[in-house]
C-alpha cells in the first residue's frame, strides 16, 4: 500500500479528519525510518505553524499513531506507533537507542520482553533509554 494511501487509512481508522499537516506529520515519520527529532520535523515542515504542529503531534500521541520516543532537555524524538498501540494505550515492546556520534534515535525491539515489578506500585508503562554507538558509528 502507497504511504498515503496507508495514512488516510491510519486516519480513518482512529476517526481523525484527514488534514494536511496530520498527513504531512506522519508521512516526514514514516520516511524517516527513525525516530525524528522535532528540530527537523519543524524545520521539513517549515510553512505549518508551531502551535499547529504542537497540536497535531499532541492529537497523533493521544490517538496512538505515534510516541516520543526520547525527550530531553536538548531534544524531543517522536516514532511512528506500531499496530499495538490504540487511542487508550500505547504498548511498546521495545527499547530507544540513541547513537552518541550521529544523534540518531531507533526503535530497538527486545529478544525477550522485559517485565518490571515494585511492590505497591502497579505500573503501566515502561520506557527504557539506552545510548551506545550503532553500528555505522561503531
Amino acid at each position: 500500500m502507497e504511504v498515503h494511501s496507508k495514512i488516510k487509512s491510519l486516519l480513518k481508522t482512529r476517526n481523525l479528519k484527514i488534514t494536511s499537516t496530520r498527513t504531512d506529520v506522519l508521512m516526514q515519520l514514516m520516511n524517516y525510518k527513525n525516530a525524528m527529532p522535532f528540530s527537523l520535523l519543524q524545520k521539513q515542515l517549515k510553512d505549518t505553524d508551531r502551535i499547529t504542529l504542537y497540536r497535531t503531534i499532541k492529537t497523533l500521541i493521544e490517538k496512538g499513531l505515534i510516541h516520543k520516543a526520547i525527550f530531553n532537555q536538548e531534544e524531543t524524538y517522536y516514532a511512528v506507533c506500531g499496530n499495538t498501540c490504540t487511542h487508550n494505550t500505547h504498548t511498546h515492546n521495545h527499547i530507544h537507542f540513541k547513537c552518541k556520534k550521529c544523534d540518531k534515535v531507533s526503535c530497538e525491539y527486545l529478544d525477550k520482553e522485559v517485565e518490571f515489578s515494585i511492590k505497591g506500585l502497579k505500573i503501566d508503562e515502561v520506557s527504557i533509554n539506552v545510548s551506545g554507538f550503532c553500528p555505522k558509528c561503531s
